[in-house]
């Protein structure tokens, strides 16, 4: 079912839906470690040395403020080693550790520092120097104003685009600012934060699913690091308190979800948003609430398919393997059981890529073909989604990413598998990506809206940056899927949003 018409977007508004029919998928409804495998990341690592805009919220006087600064692999591994100042002043701070890489080194920092923010705005952060104690770190709560769908800071801390995409938090990002008027700038219509913010997705919230798809909370603060934009920052704060404190947690487990009749629907819960709010807060809560639904991910979805038509799509492969990659990045007591989560799936994500079925022959552009039925579509035959393909190659670039080795080499070669199959098969003859890609001899279905261009060009870009940036048929392909999108893209819902500046807004950073 397509969701441009007016009656399917009230249908889905009453439809308790759930994983057995896909009906909210349509248009409507390197080197190895998190810093590599596949470059495109946003420079070489985070600066030493960065300020911070300090924008009260209705606050005055001297204040508590709490904030946490992503870093890059290997870019500090005692979080003692962090001064805090204003002007030339140093400032006492508390500092903790968020998690840890591989290597040890932290991939975040909480600060707390005590100023007067009636006298002073800006902050400057110096990574490498042993940092002035005297303040005890308190529940990050305690800094916090506002009830209901406006929990915010007293004092919003505002890091710069540089330091937020250098990081890799956010994966390969660099700042908007680095490609504004260019022919890869995109996105910025598309993505415009203000139309869709937080009271745009409130309007329908508490009576829709619809507009909760795809995961908001990163949506937003993938824009904040791009844009290093008060305006992102607050939606994704704002929304990831509500989603959070929405949420049920049963002996660790994430038994309910504020999502309207949602909660047995795997593709409506999110970790992702859950543990980049708690890497960039230090709020606990947060930590604990992404371990949650990596653990209710798990009873509801078996990542394993047969080429039947048991129910499989790449979107809710995507969302059950990031669930699991993004708990393992922050977990403090389960890495073990969420780590072999992620490995089961990506085990039989590769299993399915490679199956000798539905006409596939090449060994050098497969997509993770399944049934039309399976994905609860009625084009009949075999295909995949280029759009929701997305989803699932930006789950693996994270799994790959944070894994290394040879393992990251695996999925490396399956995602450019996977951008080969899009710039060769994907698109119609007026170069648009079509709806559906049928595989072998099956059927396409041609996409009649403008909404799908950035996908196919994230899942193509990351294909060919990942797999060593030499083919040249395939950078040509996303440049024209680029092109494409700046042309003609746009959003027509809060949904339609929520897609396209998800994934896609990393593209500018694999081809530049």
């Amino acid at each position: 079912m397509r969701e441009h018409s007016a009656i399917a977007v009230l249908v889905l508004a009453f439809c308790a839906c759930g994983q057995s029919a896909d009906n909210d998928n349509n248009p409507d409804a390197g080197e190895p470690g998190d810093g590599g495998g596949g470059g495109g990341d946003g420079g070489g690592g985070t600066p030493a040395r960065f300020d911070v805009t300090l924008v009260p919220a209705g606050a005055s006087g001297m204040q508590r403020v709490n904030f946490a600064v992503p870093l890059s692999e290997g870019a500090l591994s005692d979080e003692q080693q962090v001064r805090v100042l204003a002007g030339s002043t140093e400032l006492p701070a508390a500092r903790r550790a968020l998690a840890r890489y591989a290597d040890g080194s932290a991939r975040s920092i909480q600060l707390q520092v005590d100023v007067d923010v009636s006298a002073t705005t800006t902050l400057t952060v110096e990574l490498g120097a042993r940092g002035a104690d005297g303040v005890t770190m308190a529940p990050v709560e305690s800094t916090l104003t506002g009830s209901g769908n406006n929990v915010h800071p007293t004092v919003w801390a505002v890091l710069p685009a540089e330091a937020l995409t250098t990081s890799t938090l956010f994966g390969p990002m660099i700042p908007q600012a680095a490609f504004a008027g260019s022919a890869l700038d995109a996105w910025s219509d598309v993505c415009d934060y203000t139309q869709w913010d937080t009271d745009a997705f409130l309007v329908n919230a508490s009576a829709s699913r619809d507009v909760w798809l795809f995961d908001r909370v990163t949506a937003m603060y993938r824009g904040y690091a791009l844009t290093g934009d008060t305006v992102p920052l607050e939606s994704a704060y704002r929304e990831a308190a509500l989603y959070r404190d929405g949420m049920t947690i049963t002996n660790g487990v994430a038994t309910a979800i504020p999502v309207p009749t949602a909660s047995s629907d795997l593709k409506y819960y999110y970790a992702q948003g859950m543990a980049l709010h708690y890497l960039l807060t230090g709020d606990d809560r947060f930590r604990e609430a992404a371990e949650a639904v990596s653990a209710k991910v798990a009873t509801m979805w078996d990542p394993n398919y047969d080429g039947s038509d048991e129910f499989w799509t790449e979107r809710h492969a995507g969302f059950a393997l990031l669930a699991h990659e993004w708990a393992a990045r922050v977990t403090d007591d389960k890495a073990a059981e969420i780590g072999a989560r992620a490995e089961a799936n990506v085990t039989a994500y590769l299993a399915a890529q490679m199956a000798e079925r539905f006409g596939q022959t090449s060994s050098t552009a497969r997509c993770f073909a399944h049934t039309a039925n399976a994905h609860g579509e009625d084009f009949g035959g075999a295909g995949c989604s280029p759009w929701m393909s997305a989803i699932v190659a930006d789950a693996l670039d994270a799994y790959q990413r944070r894994v290394g080795g040879g393992r990251a080499e695996e999925v490396r070669t399956a995602l450019g598998r996977l951008g080969k199959m899009l710039a060769t098969e994907g698109r119609d003859s007026t170069g648009k990506p079509f709806y559906w890609m049928g595989v072998g001899d099956n059927p396409d279905a041609i996409d009649d809206y403008d909404e799908h261009w950035g996908e196919a060009a994230y899942v193509i870009a990351l294909g060919w940056n990942v797999t060593g940036k030499s083919d040249t048929a395939m950078k040509q392909a996303a440049d024209e899927l680029v092109a494409g999108m700046k042309s003609t893209g746009e959003a027509g819902q809060v949904r339609s949003f929520n897609w396209q500046c998800r994934s896609a807004v990393m593209t500018p950073a694999l081809l530049k």
